[in-house]
């Protein structure tokens, strides 16, 4: 591929000789000749020259040829999506087990092994892989994916363009139980999980079905794999949930929320539009939307960290000795 078109692609524009042929990618640590290599970082150029590549960049570089583009990841997302574009089956497979009441739309694939429930819908362009098991009432919007070894619980609601990945489980029981002197008593939940569309959900994550009304994710919201989405919370639109974050039971979020790795939030807290919580905060209270959050301990050398914390445990005792100061000083 010529250059010029390939610019034309990435909506960048060439620098040096636009009839130069290009094939294939390469990353900036293992790069290949005649291939372009997406840079975010223009700092690696110095272990980069001499060689017969062609940098994507966002600025002018020192380079005989390259591409300038205004934002190097979303080119990167469009000369992906164009010459390697996800291709799926399709077809029946007589391996299936399909119970009675089930409607399927055109240019579906169901795979062998696979379960359907009474009554389910999968409209046009549906995929479901090997081992999924898809329960009673099931709908699945046109073109979503799902994965090897997903399993989605009775009555649930699947969205269009959604891909949710391998051992993902959709509407399990949530965390719900009665405890008093009389002993725990399970809360049975007739809920179910709403999935908007264009959601992603990354392998072996939980989304628990509502006690009594709904556990919804909001449309275009991506998340990653080992998250834990409690019952009846509600994520709103565009969220980006990174893995190992638990969210408890009626956790509200705003459009466009950023939860980082392994974020924890208790119980009914609610986080406002475009707030940012970086990795490992506990959220305990309500937060206001655009507003970056955190206050997680950085790793440090271990035996200054058992210093650190042989001070905390004497702040009580520091307090408690300052507010003798202070009193002795205001009688005097």
């Amino acid at each position: 591929m010529k250059l010029i078109d390939l610019a034309k692609l990435l909506e960048g524009e060439v620098v040096g000789n636009p009839h130069m042929e290009v094939e294939g990618i390469s990353s900036p640590e293992n790069p290949k000749k005649g291939t372009p290599v997406f840079l975010q970082d223009v700092k690696v150029l110095e272990n980069l020259k001499g060689m017969q590549i062609v940098p994507v960049v966002t600025q002018n570089i020192d380079f005989p040829t390259y591409i300038r583009v205004k934002n190097v990841r979303l080119a990167l997302a469009r000369f992906l999506s164009h010459f390697y574009p996800e291709r799926h089956p399709s077809g029946i497979s007589d391996k299936a087990y399909i119970e009675e009441g089930v409607k399927i739309g055109k240019d579906v694939y169901v795979a062998p092994f696979v379960y359907l429930g009474k009554n389910v819908v999968l409209e046009d362009g549906v995929k479901v892989y090997p081992f999924c098991y898809i329960g009673e009432g099931v709908r699945i919007g046109k073109n979503s994916v799902l994965f090897s070894g997903v399993h989605v619980y009775p009555y649930c609601v699947i969205g269009e363009g959604v891909r949710i990945h391998s051992g993902s489980v959709i509407g399990a029981d949530g965390f719900g139980y009665y405890v008093g002197p009389e002993g725990i008593f399970k809360l049975n939940h007739v809920g179910r999980v709403v999935i908007q569309d264009n959601v992603e959900i990354g392998a072996n994550t939980c989304v628990d079905r509502a006690l009594i009304d709904q556990t919804v994710i909001g449309e275009n919201t991506k998340i990653d794999n080992l998250v834990q989405v409690g019952h009846n919370c509600k994520i709103g639109e565009s969220n980006l949930i990174v893995s190992q974050v638990g969210l408890s039971g009626s956790v509200r979020t705003g459009k466009g929320v950023i939860l980082a790795g392994q974020v924890g939030v208790a119980d009914h807290v609610e986080i406002g539009d475009g707030a940012i919580v970086s990795a490992k905060a506990g959220v305990s209270k309500s937060l206001e939307g655009g507003k970056v959050y955190g206050g997680a301990i950085s790793a440090m050398e271990w035996s200054k960290w058992k210093r650190i914390y042989a001070y905390i445990l004497k702040l009580p005792e520091l307090f408690k000795e300052k507010r003798h100061e202070d009193k002795d000083s205001s009688q005097s």
